[in-house]
């Protein structure tokens, strides 16, 4: 779930707003032609951690990657936060586009826009990158939200990369050595007990997915593919959706947007041409 610090946005995307009632909402966007593409991100990650894939996919095409709420500058987590809220939140920003949409969700966004899509999203095609339902992080859940709750967001951070995605801690140790990449880490662990706590919440009942019209993609990582916590919830969601085949990312786990930006943006590439 960890990303590497955030570069600038660059020339291709520009910083947007979207008005809401309970705290506005902000992301990246770019101009152009065709079928808009929009990406939601995962816990641990905002829009910037995307830009280099959604610079290589579908170029020329109109892209949005909304930065979900507890990332500045978007608004906190409200009271009552569930998935259902990020699913509204997603289908606000999809009603701004012109048309169906191409819908890529990773990880806990992969959940939000299968749900958003449930939900009545006009979206041409889905493609979703290891996304997480429960059973996901139970066991970690109550550690991480005392360490936030504490603000021990050091903690957090090493709880939500251990305990919950199964790194080593020396990999933890390596991101400690860049000042600004931890400190970036750090940011992001406050919303994520929340989130995860979302996840853990939502009633994620195969049968309610089964009749969705949607021509649905899967991408996983070849590291993550086999292993949880990642590997059990991407065949949840293969056999929710009635999804045959899986496309493998080879030499990555659940981090390619981070390891392998253009590979990703290639496998997202050859589904939604």
């Amino acid at each position: 779930m960890t990303q590497h610090n955030s570069p600038p946005v660059s020339a291709t995307f520009r910083e947007v707003r979207h008005p809401h009632s309970s705290g506005d909402l902000a992301g990246l966007a770019r101009s152009g032609d065709g079928v808009p593409v929009v990406l939601l991100h995962g816990v641990m990650a905002d829009a910037h951690a995307w830009r280099h894939v959604m610079e290589a996919v579908a170029p020329g095409r109109p892209a949005v990657v909304p930065n979900r709420r507890g990332r500045r500058p978007s608004g906190d987590l409200p009271d009552g936060y569930a998935v259902e809220t990020e699913a509204e939140d997603l289908l606000g920003w999809l009603a701004l586009q012109e048309g169906p949409v191409d819908l890529v969700g990773h990880s806990y966004g992969g959940l939000i826009a299968v749900e958003a899509v449930r939900r009545g999203a006009a979206v041409r095609s889905l493609v979703l990158y290891e996304p997480v339902a429960r059973p996901f992080a139970a066991d970690a859940l109550p550690k991480l939200e005392e360490a936030v709750e504490n603000g021990d967001l050091d903690a957090a951070v090493e709880i939500i990369n251990v305990d919950v995605s199964g790194y080593s801690r020396a990999h933890v140790d390596t991101l400690r050595e860049d000042a600004a990449v931890w400190a970036k880490l750090r940011a992001l662990a406050a919303p994520a007990g929340a989130e995860l706590a979302a996840i853990e919440a939502f009633d994620f009942v195969p049968s309610a997915y089964s009749s969705l019209d949607v021509p649905t993609s899967l991408i996983a990582g070849e590291l993550s593919r086999h292993r949880p916590p990642y590997g059990p919830s991407v065949d949840r969601f293969r056999d929710a959706l009635r999804v045959e085949d899986v496309t493998v990312l080879e030499d990555h786990d659940h981090l390619a947007h981070v390891t392998g930006p253009l590979a990703l943006a290639e496998a997202i590439n050859a589904v939604i041409r």
